[in-house]
């Protein structure tokens, strides 16, 4: 019981750094810009949408 717990949190652990890493790689990539209007929002192809 003890050990499957472990392995529980050992693979939560290691799926937590993989998204944090991911997303650091990914805000790299695609910083978050300030100059755009409050108001719009970004299709999935990058195009401002009012």
């Amino acid at each position: 019981m003890k050990d499957m717990i472990k392995r529980i949190f050992l693979v939560a652990f290691i799926l937590l750094v993989l998204t944090a890493i991911s997303g650091f790689f990914y805000m790299q990539k695609h910083p978050i810009e300030n100059n755009k209007p409050a108001g719009t929002a970004l299709m999935m192809t990058g195009k401002a949408v009012k």
